[in-house]
């Protein structure tokens, strides 16, 4: 009986030669660094998004306020008016 002290390999795949696998690892960075600038380019657009929401909010704020401050000033107006005609009935 024949003792099997160790594995040998078949090597029955051909080895990629020094020169495919620093190819191989070029392709691959490359692929990762294109992968990471488009997270960092669809985080940009996030946040940009993010900002216009903030800004329209604001500006719709804004434009509420606008509109309140019309309508006081109106009514102080039309308030003035009545006043200063009632002023002048008297003179």
């Amino acid at each position: 009986m024949a003792s099997v002290t160790g594995f040998k390999k078949m090597n029955w795949l051909p080895k990629r030669s020094a020169w495919q696998e620093m190819q191989l690892a070029k392709q691959r960075r490359e692929a990762a660094a294109e992968r990471i600038d488009r997270m960092n380019m669809a985080a940009a657009g996030f946040q940009t998004a993010a900002t216009m929401q903030i800004q329209g909010v604001g500006e719709l704020a804004t434009q509420s306020a606008q509109t309140r401050l019309q309508a006081k000033v109106k009514e102080m107006q039309a308030k003035l008016e009545n006043t200063y005609a009632n002023i002048s009935k008297l003179a």
